[in-house]
Order: structure tokens, then sequence, then C-alpha cells
């Protein structure tokens, strides 16, 4: 029996176009380098130390230190704490603006809640590309609370990327959870349905839907309210 549920963030349990939310995002990140680095050495530094993080995933390393890795290379030794700090300032600040580009789901908000009256353990499973203040905030704007979750991702504690299945077995592990156990519910045909490989059921919302070229089918897809719609049938685990 099904006692815990994973759920993605962006496009699942938080509103958004990628298109729009990556425009904003990079825009307010070149403007905050501007006077260091051009927005596109900036774009092509930040991608491609991104890439770097989601192909040498060691299973030692976290993610967060194998970005910097690849990105302090891209860069001039001395501009290293500069970009660092700058970071960091960006997502305390400006990140702020992104919400912009967000929308809250409330069939979502409804769904968690009635999980956590059923009793289930609810883990966000996002792709642990932004650091731990970014993610928290994205679940702020969707209309949650961080004691809603029992664990969320992020690029500081998390040593695997979607779409490695491997990210799952981390979560799996550090949550003492078993994956027929377990469901993973996500907008992405690949990155979220890839949980199915372990035994993980899945399920897909299709509000934001990212469509790819995916070996997994879900094992359910409707949109939010359909997804609304089963959680109310499922039972009880309290």
């Amino acid at each position: 029996m099904i006692n815990t549920i994973l759920f993605d963030l962006d496009g699942t349990l938080l509103g958004m176009d990628n298109n729009d939310f990556e425009k904003k995002y990079f825009s307010l990140l070149a403007n905050k380098f501007e006077k260091h680095c051009s927005p596109e050495a900036l774009y092509k530094n930040i991608w491609e130390s991104t890439i770097h993080m989601v192909k040498n995933s060691d299973g030692v390393r976290l993610n967060q230190e194998i970005f910097f890795e690849r990105f302090n290379t891209l860069i001039e030794r001395e501009q290293q704490d500069l970009f660092l700090n700058g970071f960091n300032e960006f997502y305390d600040n400006e990140f702020d603006l992104v919400r912009d580009c967000t929308f809250r789901i409330e069939n979502m908000i409804n769904a968690v809640n009635k999980l956590k009256t059923k009793g289930y353990d609810i883990i966000v499973a996002t792709n642990p590309l932004f650091p731990k203040v970014a993610i928290n905030k994205r679940i702020n704007w969707a209309g949650f609370s961080l004691k809603d979750f029992s664990y969320v991702t992020n690029f500081e504690i998390c040593r695997f990327c979607k779409p490695n299945h491997k990210f799952y077995e981390d979560i799996l592990k550090i949550n003492n959870k078993k994956p027929e156990k377990c469901m993973m519910v996500g907008n992405d045909m690949l990155e979220d349905m890839v949980a199915k490989k372990l035994g993980i059921s899945t399920y897909l919302v299709t509000d934001c839907v990212i469509k790819k070229d995916s070996p997994y089918t879900p094992d359910y897809s409707s949109d939010s309210l359909g997804f609304l719609q089963y959680i109310e049938g499922m039972p009880s685990v309290i």
C-alpha cells in the first residue's frame, strides 16, 4: 500500500511556463552581474556548469560542489568569491521578482492538504539544480509551508540530478522508503516518470506538462483536478 507521495515542484506544485521563467531568471541574473560578465557569457557559463553537474554525479560529491568545480574554471580566479557572494545575494533578493512568472494551482494545494489529513508522508523531489533558498521560496510561492513536507531536495544536499534514477534511489535511502510504497507525481515525461524504473508508481499531472521522448509511461495521468479527485479516493494510512 502506498504511504508516501513524492512531488516535483516546478510545473507540478507550482504553476509556471518554463520559457517565461527562464527568460526572467536569466535577465535578472544578467542585470546582477552586468559589470563583471556579458549576459551571453553568463548564460553559457551557468548552463555549461549545470550540464557538467548533471552528467558528472559520482554519488560522493554534492551537486553544489560539482557545479562550482566547472563554473570556477570558466571565470577568472579573482572573480570566484565575487560570483559566489553575488549568487547568494541574488537568491536572497532579486530572485523574488521571478515570482511573477509563476502561479498557484489550487487543486494541488487541496490535494496536498487532503494527503496530510489522510496520513501520507509527503516529499518534495524537485530537480536539485537550485540552492535551498531558491527552492524554499518557490514552495512558498506555490502556497505551501516547509512544514507540509518531510524532506525537500536541493543542490546543497543532493548528489544526483534528474533524470538519473539514482536521484530517486538516494531519496528512498535517506528517508528509509520502499519504492513499492511510493508514488512520484510530476509534469515531466522523462525526469519525473523515470522513477518508475525503480518500481515507484507514477502520476503525470498535465496542467504544465513537459513532453519529452521517454520510455516511461505514467501509471496515471490527468490534469490537477483529476489528480485531486484521485487523491480524494485514496484510503487513509493513519
